[in-house]
């Protein structure tokens, strides 16, 4: 999400004319996220965000629309996505591809506000999602992994500035710890992959939705957990044991963990915090756009999150998670 592509006001009418939205009213451009061109739309009918997309495939696309109608169909809390008068869930326009979702109600939660409460009801809601997607039959290999991660690494130790190149021998020591640590009998099914604050919207203390699943992916659902960990149990520069324990004692509630995803957590994690600390440098450090159009995310959050894991080690996280 960011503004990469500048759309017309013409285009917009296009939008709302092929989605039946009414007369556009207003679109306010929505300069967070990495990847996509979003705005929030309002028409005579009401409010939407309208995504463009210059980087995700048609096939990419008809994944997230059937699993968004897979959740639906589980009465699970996510977007509602429209379709077009024909029944097409996105239309090629300006040169990429344009969905239409309405406009979710609900805040986001963020430090300091978060209590353990807050985090076991998020954790509930990840082991629902889990469950739910257990019987969904599609699949889309996880676009972030581990042999992706690495080729980004070997970009990036070819960077002229050295205080970026340097990074890149002490990540594929940490990406070659996590993947040595992770197992290969997990349970699998499709997850979010991409669980951070700006992703849950909430309806006073409990959970509204989860949105944006562009990243949603079929991997080990041990993996979606800890991301969520790394990004919703950890500030101040350190992880918070009593949010971390909330957020898997909430999951489990619903799914409990088998044993052995307990024994991949802590490699899961540490690819995460590597993976994001390596997205952050190519999507958000190198971005050429400016403030206005792209909302920054500093990729020093996540280093510090994979150094921290590399301290304490596989039992440190056990224990940190109360496992």
């Amino acid at each position: 999400m960011a503004v990469h592509t500048v759309l017309s006001p013409e285009i917009f009418t296009r939008i709302a004319e092929t989605f039946g939205l009414g007369n556009v009213r207003g679109v306010t451009p929505i300069p967070q996220g990495s990847i996509n061109t979003n705005h929030r739309l309002e028409t005579d009918s009401g409010r939407y965000f309208v995504r463009h997309t210059t980087v995700r495939s048609s096939e990419d696309l008809r994944f997230e629309s059937a699993l968004l109608a897979h959740l639906a169909a589980h009465h699970f809390p996510s977007p509602v996505q429209l379709t077009t008068r024909e029944g097409a869930t996105f239309v090629e326009l300006a040169g990429g591809r344009v969905s239409v979702f309405r406009w979710l109600p609900g805040e986001e939660k963020r430090h300091p506000g978060l209590t353990a409460e807050h985090l076991e009801r998020l954790g509930t809601e990840l082991g629902k999602l889990h469950r739910d997607t257990q019987s969904f039959g599609g699949s889309r290999e996880n676009p972030y992994s581990p042999q992706v991660v690495r080729g980004w690494l070997v970009e990036l130790a070819r960077h002229p500035d050295t205080t970026l190149s340097s990074l890149s021998g002490e990540l594929e020591g940490m990406l070659a710890n996590a993947e040595s640590r992770r197992q290969g009998l997990e349970p699998l099914g499709v997850i979010h992959a991409d669980l951070f604050t700006d992703n849950v919207k909430w309806l006073g203390d409990s959970v509204g939705a989860f949105f944006d699943f562009e990243m949603a992916c079929r991997e080990a659902y041990g993996l979606d957990l800890v991301i969520t960990l790394n990004a919703w149990c950890f500030d101040g520069g350190q992880y918070l044991p009593e949010l971390c324990r909330a957020l898997v004692r909430g999951y489990q509630d619903v799914r409990p963990l088998a044993p052995v995803e307990r024994e991949s957590l802590f490699g899961h994690a540490l690819f995460g915090a590597v993976r994001f600390t390596a997205s952050r440098i190519r999507d958000y450090h190198l971005s050429a756009l400016p403030a206005d159009k792209l909302v920054r995310k500093d990729y020093r959050t996540y280093l510090t999150r994979a150094r921290a894991l590399t301290a304490m080690g596989p039992q440190g996280y056990a224990t940190l998670l109360g496992l």
